[in-house]
């Protein structure tokens, strides 16, 4: 059996969270079922990561960046890439479209985008970004910055 793309492997969770959260919206009200959405996320994504055993470095996220739009179309460009910082600014993402196609765009941010910032945290990254796809911004305005270690 064929390895799952990462898109195939978002878009399949995101398939089945949507309705858990809509469902949680209704009973919680969109902040709060949110805010839970969210520290859940959070913590499987540091799980996740964590497995990885160590932390990773400018050229390895690069590659891994690349790799994260496998088998759709994800156009990003590298504006600047140092030994501590690599800055991508997306300008197509077929996750927003997908996050359309459902229905669901305004849970694209919380489901899919939002969890960049745990995951780059646990990695020993800190990320920045002020703009998505997703949020009908046009692009996506990646800025990691590795973070000190010691």
């Amino acid at each position: 059996m064929a390895e799952l793309t990462p898109f195939q492997r978002i878009t399949l969770q995101v398939q089945a969270q949507v309705p858990l959260v809509r469902a949680m919206e209704a009973a919680l009200g969109r902040e709060r079922a949110h805010q839970l959405v969210r520290e859940a996320l959070d913590k499987a994504n540091r799980a996740m990561v964590a497995q990885r055993g160590s932390l990773l470095d400018i050229p390895t996220l690069a590659a891994e960046f690349a790799g994260f739009g496998a088998g759709i179309r994800y156009e990003f460009e590298t504006l600047e890439q140092t030994d501590t910082l690599l800055r991508n600014q997306v300008s197509h993402c077929d996750y927003a479209e997908f996050m359309e196609q459902i229905g669901a765009r305004d849970l694209g941010e919380l489901l899919i985008c939002d969890g960049d910032y745990a995951m780059a945290d646990e990695l020993g990254m800190r990320l920045e970004r002020s703009k998505t796809c997703m949020n009908g911004d046009g692009q996506c305005d990646f800025c990691y910055h590795l973070k000190a270690t010691g």
